[in-house]
């Protein structure tokens, strides 16, 4: 009997044993795959909070245009808060973050001053919305589409430069594009490469020069206005040789224009085939010289 219960005693020991040294290695075996979720699991939450950026941006411009400035206060405080949780590596250059900060930052120094300048929190607001944009869209941001405002702001300038127009119209001119482009600048920044940047930042300093000048010189500010005309093109990756004119919002989808021309090519040499078979039938020719 006593070795009977020893027995029994010895295999509980054993099967206690095996069960602990199970149950460790099933926990480190846990242990290391959700070590490996982490990054997965990073991933999806860094491109979640980025699109949740983008949405609070969104509502935070509708409620500037609404002058809800209580909630436009609220919507600053959330994005503020969600910046510190964001996983900014792969999405954009240090420039990149530090542009969407400042934007930011101006947008919380607007809502101060709301009383006094409106303009200024729309346009800061403007700016924040396309900068989360441009962080949240790689493929088709919305600051794209101030490619024929950009364009058309510099063919007014040109025509005022042609026409000898005095000096208060030309710095007037020269306002308006620069507005437009700082509207766009943060939003460039996170996409593009510094150099590009420069390249804009710089020539705007110089033409602004020859526009507020109180004598211009219409030959020196034609000649930049030409080579602002490259540096827009390269900024919104345009050909040069491309139109200045095309659709404020994307058109329709070119395969579906390719189909269509193709099946009216189809429709006329089945016309024309048809009409050539029904006159050999009745022994129709056309005469030519």
């Amino acid at each position: 009997m006593t070795r009977t219960f020893r027995s029994i005693k010895g295999w509980l020991a054993v099967s206690f044993m095996a069960l602990l040294l199970w149950t460790n290695a099933s926990y480190a075996v846990s242990a290391q795959s959700d070590e490996s979720i982490p990054n997965a699991n990073k991933k999806v939450s860094s491109s979640y909070t980025i699109a949740q950026l983008n949405e609070e941006a969104a509502v935070l411009y509708r409620r500037v245009l609404e002058n809800n400035m209580e909630e436009v206060r609220a919507s600053i405080t959330r994005i503020s808060n969600s910046l510190q949780h964001i996983s900014f590596e792969g999405q954009t250059s240090v420039e990149g973050i530090h542009a969407l900060s400042e934007t930011v930052v101006e947008v919380k120094e607007a809502a101060v001053k709301f009383k006094g300048d409106k303009h200024f929190l729309q346009q800061a607001s403007a700016k924040l919305r396309l900068a989360a944009d441009s962080l949240a869209n790689s493929t088709k941001p919305l600051w794209l589409q101030y490619y024929k405002i950009v364009k058309n702001d510099l063919d007014a300038l040109s025509q005022a430069a042609n026409q000898n127009q005095s000096a208060t119209i030309l710095a007037n001119r020269y306002a308006v594009l620069e507005e437009h482009y700082e509207t766009i600048r943060p939003a460039a920044i996170i996409r593009l490469e510094p150099y590009q940047i420069v390249q804009m930042d710089a020539w705007l300093s110089h033409l602004k020069g020859l526009s507020n000048a109180k004598t211009s010189d219409t030959t020196q500010l034609g000649s930049m206005i030409a080579h602002g005309e490259e540096l827009v093109n390269q900024l919104f990756g345009r050909e040069k040789d491309e139109s200045a004119f095309v659709p404020f919002v994307q058109g329709p989808d070119r395969r579906v224009a390719g189909l269509v021309i193709s099946s009216v090519i189809v429709a006329v040499l089945s016309y024309a085939g048809y009409r050539k078979y029904h006159a050999q039938q009745n022994d129709i020719f056309t005469y030519r010289h």
